[in-house]
């Protein structure tokens, strides 16, 4: 059986996750948020993987100074217990980014499994998917998280899965958006037509175009990840293995005025890197908008 002539009005988009990244990445740095935001992440990358380089002391050994303030010896000063600030902050930022970006994956994983089932097969199986994702959605993420740490315990890999769990719904509400509106495209209609099988016209047809929207959500998941490790880690709850900079916010607490530093520097990082994700996020959404002015324009183009 030969498929239906496409609409010259609706050509089917050019697909492939890679050559759409690739062909996005250069409009990407075209613009001023963007740009601002790789570089910020560069170098927060660049810090975690040379951390043992970059740093001076080892972040857990103990010196002589205790709550000595910033100085050529100590570049960003001593916490009570004689940790140098600076290498604390450095190995933080890898315990962040991969919270980041682990938790943003696995809430695409999870949530965009999701998502394209309801998009795509509709029916029963959407009411019961999108109820699921809703009442996930009634509750405030830092509450399920709390639950769950409660239940499971804060280990790192534990976290991850727990923060992943609080914000699928985020990914699923949107890949299953974009199939519906997607679905009813001619080049996918064709595909059914065809007598492709249904993981083809998913994985093949539908999921490479929608992959826009996604992306620039994987960069806000990955913020609001970092946002709640720290938070739990200020509440003392995080996984205690691990240096994080929300685990410095708590024990920096009790020394607000005598030592400001203490605070001051994790908190810092904490707002760079939120600061990157957002920038990129909105950098993405920028090119992925045609109707955002000098951006009028896709990763397909």
């Amino acid at each position: 059986m030969t498929s239906p002539a496409r609409s010259p009005q609706s050509p089917r988009p050019r697909s492939g996750f890679m050559r759409a990244l690739a062909g996005g990445f250069g409009r990407v740095m075209s613009t001023s948020h963007g740009s601002l935001g790789v570089a910020i992440l560069a170098i927060l990358c660049f810090t975690t993987i040379f951390a043992p380089l970059i740093a001076p002391y080892d972040p857990v050994a103990l010196t002589d100074d205790s709550l000595s303030p910033p100085s050529l010896t100590y570049l960003f000063g001593t916490d009570n217990l004689g940790h140098d600030i600076f290498s604390m902050v450095v190995y933080g930022a890898r315990s962040s980014l991969i919270v980041g970006l682990s938790t943003a994956l696995a809430s695409l994983l999870i949530g965009g499994v999701m998502g394209m089932l309801a998009g795509y097969y509709r029916g029963a199986f959407e009411t019961v998917l999108m109820r699921v994702a809703e009442l996930f959605q009634t509750l405030p993420a830092i509450i399920i998280v709390l639950f769950l740490v409660s239940l499971f315990g804060s280990s790192f890999w534990l976290l991850v899965a727990a923060v992943a769990l609080a914000i699928w719904p985020l990914q699923a509400r949107l890949v299953y958006g974009q199939f519906i509106r997607l679905r009813e495209s001619d080049y996918v209609a064709a595909a059914v037509v065809a007598g492709l099988p249904a993981w083809h016209v998913i994985l093949r047809e539908i999921l490479p175009n929608a992959m826009q929207p996604v992306i620039v959500q994987l960069a806000l998941d990955a913020s609001i990840a970092i946002l709640i490790e720290a938070a739990l880690g200020y509440l003392g709850i995080s996984d205690p293995n691990m240096v994080s900079w929300g685990q410095m916010l708590y024990e920096a607490q009790n020394f607000m005025s005598e030592a400001w530093w203490m605070s001051i520097f994790p908190g810092a990082a904490i707002c760079l890197a939120i600061v990157g994700l957002n920038m990129l996020a909105d950098g993405l959404n920028e090119v992925a908008d045609p109707k955002s002015g000098s951006a009028n324009r896709s990763f397909h183009d």
